[in-house]
């Protein structure tokens, strides 16, 4: 980065190598965020302090310019790990607040000088500012203070907003693995949920809108392309927070999608089945109306039609785009909230003629996102939905959610049962239990596996156990959910807490030491923990004499939760299980 991003004449005054770190990774933030590649002529540093400070304005989409302040911070690899230096920070906020206020005195460095005065300037007319600080670290508590501080200090159009590694690591792996675009922090982000947002009904005859008032009030109308345009050039991504799908930055179906809109516009109606969306508020509009202004929006349904239309139209001449709109139809369906439970079934059920798991309609759950902040800590990256990740590095394993469901359901919460009846029920109903609320059907287990009590950490060491399972001798992906498999993982709970309980005493952590075993490859004692439980299992069966009787007890073993706990309770104070520990 540092031979590829600094000119030479920048390089002489970047003496020290921390000042050459920091100023290439500020040159990638601008360029992989902003697409802004020539940055040597709003740099105004001069301070000598490591760091790389910026003042640029930029004019955003609807025509308003913000000022942006950004300073970086390089760390070394070792120090990543840690949170940010708060006093550094602290500093540099200080500096800001001088500038704000206009109390920070012209330099030697002309540069500066200008861009301090233009800022000023632009501050006295209530233009807003946003500060950006950039580290290699982890956020702090302390960090988030200082800058609500700052904020309140100042007021008006003033956002500060810190980006620590992590936050620089989910963008990178959302752009270049799941081909979706990060939201750019140079760009004013409005929120589409709340704000009062205009819509334009095309009306090609009188009867240019369909109306529905029971039970929840909906439209029916047809919108030019200009409207698509419009609403994603203003908000963006965050347009489609609710939608299952977000959209990918280059696909096939994008690529048709566009270029029936550019080469035929008039039969585009006919090929696209249209845009779903909700709304929080939607007046009463007459039926002479030409718009009308609604209180929030989501599209929950089109969102690569929308996505592919803004495209097209970013590309193509006014001429063109003219033309487009002229002849262009788009099938606009506006819906107003039901509240949580009806928005969600709405965006599952205009989603089902695209094949769309269960396990896809609760991607944009909270817990999902916490769950996959936490999996990028390690090399295991959580999918949350079907085909999120594009690609992965070599070294990353990408795991869907609904093995690590099922492996924590058995392993870490003992309940084997209901993962073998789920998949039972999946293979007869095509329905997934796992993935499936108990508001909607009784036997649902969604909430019972993720809900504010759920372990994630506990989700990491059940996953690394049902890897292990799986890639052992007699199991497969294939088979192992019409096996004995999961109630294997159940009972190496107990193996193994037994066997950490005689190394280290009850105080062990068993999940820290089951990632630290699997993550560092010295996996033969969760392998005999495997083996042990399968043997501890076998045995329980053959307890019992006669075929039948055999075949009753696997039956009973694998559908009974009563019985299998049962017979855990009995098995954790068990000759078998010390004779095990033993060895």
């Amino acid at each position: 980065m540092v031979d590829n991003s600094i000119e030479e004449e920048i390089l002489e005054k970047l003496k020290q190598e921390e000042q050459q770190l920091s100023y290439a990774f500020l040159v990638w933030f601008l360029e992989f965020y902003a697409g802004i590649k020539n940055v040597s002529s709003y740099i105004t540093d001069g301070h000598g302090d490591n760091s790389c400070d910026i003042i640029l304005d930029r004019m955003n989409s609807q025509g308003e310019k913000t000022f942006y302040l950004v300073q970086s911070k390089w760390n070394s690899l070792k120090n990543c790990t840690k949170e940010f230096d708060t006093t550094e920070l602290k500093s540099y906020l200080s500096d800001v607040h001088s500038i704000l206020r206009g109390d920070k005195n012209e330099s030697q460095n002309e540069l500066f000088n200008s861009r301090y005065r233009d800022l000023v300037d632009h501050i006295k007319l209530n233009g807003s500012v946003k500060v950006l600080y950039l580290t290699l670290r982890n956020d702090c508590k302390e960090g988030k203070e200082n800058i609500e501080s700052l904020e309140k200090s100042i007021g008006g159009n003033l956002r500060v907003e810190a980006f620590d590694i992590n936050r620089l690591k989910m963008d990178y792996i959302s752009r270049h693995y799941k081909k979706s675009t990060p939201p750019n922090p140079l760009e004013r982000i409005y929120n589409p949920e709340f704000e009062k947002i205009r819509i334009e009904i095309l009306k090609d005859d009188e009867n240019n809108r369909i109306k529905v008032d029971k039970p929840f009030e909906a439209h029916v109308f047809n919108v030019k392309p200009s409207q698509l345009f419009y609403l994603v050039e203003r908000y963006g991504v965050s347009l489609f927070d609710k939608n299952i799908r977000n959209p990918l930055i280059s696909s096939a179906i994008n690529s048709e999608i566009k270029t029936s809109l550019l080469n035929n516009p008039s039969y585009f109606w006919y090929y696209n089945n249209g845009i779903t969306a909700i709304s929080r508020r939607i007046p009463s509009i007459s039926n002479q109306a030409e718009s009308f202004e609604v209180t929030g929006l989501q599209i929950i349904n089109g969102a690569q039609t929308a996505y592919s239309i803004y495209r097209a139209f970013e590309e193509a001449s006014p001429e063109e785009r003219e033309l487009i709109d002229s002849e262009a139809r788009i099938t606009f369906r506006l819906l107003k909230s039901g509240g949580q439970d009806f928005d969600l079934r709405v965006t599952k059920y205009t989603n089902s003629q695209n094949p769309v798991s269960e396990r896809d309609f609760w991607s944009n759950d909270e817990i999902q996102d916490r769950i996959q902040k936490y999996f990028y800590e390690t090399n295991i990256w959580y999918e949350k939905r079907s085909g999120e990740f594009r690609r992965v590095p070599d070294s990353v394993i990408k795991v869907p959610n609904s093995f690590v469901a099922c492996a924590y359901l058995s392993f870490w919460l003992k309940d084997p049962v209901s993962v073998f009846k789920a998949g039972i029920y999946q293979e007869h109903n095509d329905v997934d239990l796992i993935f499936t609320s108990h508001k909607e059907k009784k036997d649902g287990l969604y909430e019972v596996i993720f809900n504010n009590e759920s372990n994630i950490e506990a989700m990491l060491a059940s996953f690394c156990m049902f890897d292990i399972l799986i890639h052992g001798d007699g199991f497969d992906l294939e088979s192992v959910f019409h096996t004995n498999g999961f109630h294997i993982l159940a009972i190496s709970r107990y193996v193994i807490v037994k066997y950490l309980d005689t190394l280290y005493g009850s105080k062990a952590n068993v999940c820290n030491y089951i990632y630290k075993q699997y993550h560092n490859k010295t996996l033969q004692p969760l392998r005999k923990c495997l083996s042990y439980a399968s043997k501890i299992m076998k045995e329980e069966i053959e307890s019992v004499e006669g075929e039948e009787n055999e075949r009753e007890i696997v039956l009973n073993l694998m559908t009974k939760n009563r019985i299998l706990k049962f017979c855990l309770k009995r098995l954790i104070n068990s000759e078998s299980l010390r004779k095990i520990l033993n060895q």
